[in-house]
């Protein structure tokens, strides 16, 4: 049975796989993905443009499953941080907007939740839109 991955993209070992060299796959699971999506603060830096986060299948650090999304770079004016592919899912964020210009936090399809610049928001992601 090969490995499979949760909504955060943890790994899932199969059943008799990793023989041996399991412990680097859950060592990674413990003291990266799951540290990130607990406690995890990542700057996340715009370019007078709009940011796209995704998660793939990999237990590898990603910035879209952190807690903390710090907004830094240049805005530009008011922008967007898009939840794209593997972002579909139920998890709370913590954002700090340190830009010059409010950003909306929104996946593909909702009209998400704007973050005034300067500000503080914790948002709640439940799978289709952003709400507070």
């Amino acid at each position: 049975m090969s490995s499979s991955y949760s909504n955060l993209k943890i790994e899932l070992i199969g059943t008799g796989d990793q023989s041996g060299t399991w412990g680097n796959t859950t060592n990674t699971n413990l003291g990266t993905a799951i540290e990130e999506a607990i406690t995890g603060s990542v700057d996340v830096t715009f370019a007078s443009t709009d940011v796209t986060l995704t998660l793939t299948d990999t237990n590898t650090t990603q910035q879209a499953r952190n807690l903390r999304l710090n907004l830094t770079g240049t805005s530009g004016g008011a922008r967007n941080l898009i939840l794209g592919s593997g972002c579909q899912i139920e998890k709370q964020y913590i954002v700090y907007n340190g830009l010059a210009d409010a950003v909306t936090v929104k996946n593909t399809t909702g009209t998400g939740i704007s973050v005034p610049a300067g500000k503080s928001m914790i948002l709640f992601n439940n799978g289709t839109n952003e709400t507070e």
